[in-house]
């Protein structure tokens, strides 16, 4: 049922990104100029949904080749993954057995290489195009 890591790569090798150019244009002008420099862009987004340690938000950014929506799941806290400490990952154990499998078809995160942000833990989540 599940796709292997073989199968995904494959996938992203043919899409080249998981934004359409547009977005990707976009995306990588923004971090060009600098933008993700200064404050933490993630400890400042607006909350669509708010939990005790976590917020979900918008992606400015959107993976707009495969999802239909795409938001991120955000600690409150300034921290990285191995930073939660054991109420805040309780909760998104919670969250993600919960409202996270109601609400989106797949949880990502990008390996460390690949994170933009990676000193705020943060997942994506997305609800897959038709």
């Amino acid at each position: 049922m599940g796709m292997t890591e073989k199968a995904i790569h494959h996938i992203l090798g043919l899409m080249g990104t998981l934004r359409t150019e547009e977005r990707e244009r976009i995306y990588t002008a923004y971090r060009n100029r600098g933008e993700l420099a200064g404050e933490c862009k993630l400890c400042n987004k607006p909350p669509l949904q708010s939990f005790r340690f976590w917020k979900i938000a918008e992606n400015s950014f959107p993976y707009d080749k495969i999802a239909e929506a795409h938001h991120m799941i955000i600690s409150f806290r300034h921290v990285t993954e191995s930073g939660l400490n054991a109420k805040e990952l309780k909760e998104i154990g919670e969250l993600k057995t919960g409202y996270i499998n109601k609400n989106y078809d797949f949880v990502m995160e990008p390996t460390q290489k690949n994170k933009t942000i990676p000193e705020h833990f943060h997942l994506h989540l997305i609800v897959a195009k038709n």
